[in-house]
């Protein structure tokens, strides 16, 4: 079997990425490392150091590209390619099949390109812009053009995966499709922190002393600190978020002692649209609310690991959310977790956050409050093991497979 894998949703200039971008470079590394099938990973030209750098991590490296346009990795049985495309629109990557066919094509993103001659499976990651499109910037004849393939693709697929049952009760109610052909993956997180076990111990040891001292030295980040990750956009609630923090810094500001002290916040994710309110917010700071305010645009992911394990509590008080890959690696940070009751987001936290419904912005100023005094519920290893890279793939492979 040889399965190709569209991986057009990686950044173009060779970034990190964060979302979707994130969630499938972590998940097709994952599933190129099985030998049990082919590969070809359908790559834009922009994105393939990106890619180049994600396999080197599994200790897989390429050639030059060949007289076919393909880079051939070096691995005794060849049974992985990666094939440049000149640019991320549809119809290159139906040249690039043509030149290059599979007999299923995998799309991390979800939204199947119409006309591609091959069976297309697609990985859902939510369908928001159903319910609210005036959380997106689309016009009214884009978003129809777009949503109507996307449903036309989803109704298409002989399987379809969802990141969360959440997810997959969406996609049954709007694409009126059966419980059946809908699979839920859930995702992994961030496998570097999750494979620190200890979470009691690592957040009392120097590790979480070593990571603010790296936040403080890069963004000059102060503890202690409310982090916020994530693209700045409407469903985010960021602007709520800025002003239950506001209201939250009085009861925070005196110390027993005497000395001021008011907890931080950090908002790190770049500028995606409808963020006027959070901007606005942002400007009728006072300046002692300014000093403890932090806005990081840029980063890799390094430092948003470092960002997590530094944080005093991440917020994550989204209006919805198909998965909430930020609380997953929160928790597997070991940092306390503050978080809507919203989408999937009560599905991943469980027992281990609090959470809060994201229009009752008194309840999080309360919480925002008491959060230095906040317990740091730990999740427990069933919780561990339902969530990890190598589990989604072994459940996509396996329905794979059967089509």
């Amino acid at each position: 079997m040889l399965i190709g894998l569209d991986l057009r949703c990686l950044p173009n200039d060779g970034s990190d990425g964060s979302g979707v971008a994130h969630a499938a470079r972590a998940l097709c590394l994952q599933l190129m490392q099985d030998e049990s099938v082919e590969w070809k990973a359908f790559v834009p030209r922009g994105a393939v150091f990106t890619l180049s750098v994600i396999l080197a991590k599994a200790g897989i490296q390429y050639n030059e590209i060949d007289s076919n346009e393909s880079l051939r990795l070096r691995q005794k049985d060849d049974k992985k390619k990666v094939v440049e495309l000149s640019d991320n629109s549809s119809k290159s990557l139906r040249r690039a099949l043509k030149q290059n066919p599979c007999d299923i094509l995998f799309v991390p993103s979800g939204a199947i390109s119409p006309g591609l001659g091959v069976t297309a499976v697609p990985w859902v990651h939510d369908l928001t812009i159903f319910d609210h499109p005036e959380w997106f910037p689309q016009s009214w004849l884009k978003r129809q053009i777009t949503t109507r393939f996307f449903l036309r693709g989803i109704k298409r697929a002989p399987v379809v995966f969802a990141i969360s049952e959440y997810t997959k009760r969406a996609i049954v109610r709007i694409a009126n499709i059966p419980e059946s052909r809908v699979v839920v993956t859930y995702e992994g997180g961030d496998e570097t922190l999750r494979l620190i076990k200890n979470y009691e111990l690592r957040i009392k040891n120097s590790n979480q002393n070593s990571s603010k001292e790296y936040c403080q030295k890069k963004w000059g980040i102060k503890s202690p600190f409310i982090l916020a990750l994530g693209t700045v956009e409407p469903r985010k609630n960021l602007a709520m978020l800025i002003r239950a923090w506001k209201a939250a810094l009085n009861p925070l500001r005196a110390e027993p002692s005497g000395q001021e002290r008011g907890v931080c916040l950090a908002i790190a994710g770049r500028d995606g649209w409808k963020f006027e309110d959070v901007n606005r917010e942002i400007r009728n700071l006072k300046s002692d609310e300014a000093s403890r305010f932090y806005r990081i645009k840029d980063f890799n992911d390094e430092d948003k690991r470092q960002l997590l394990l530094a944080a005093d509590a991440v917020a994550i008080p989204s209006l919805d959310e198909g998965f909430g890959l930020v609380v997953l690696e929160a928790m597997q940070a070991g940092t306390r977790v503050i978080a809507s009751d919203r989408g999937a987001l009560p599905e991943v936290v469980g027992d281990a956050g609090l959470l809060i419904d994201p229009t009752d912005e008194g309840g999080w100023t309360k919480a925002l409050a008491q959060m230095t005094n906040a317990k740091c519920q730990m999740p427990n290893e069933s919780w561990d093991e339902k969530f990890s890279w190598e589990k989604t793939a072994q459940v996509i492979l396996e329905s794979l497979k059967k089509i």
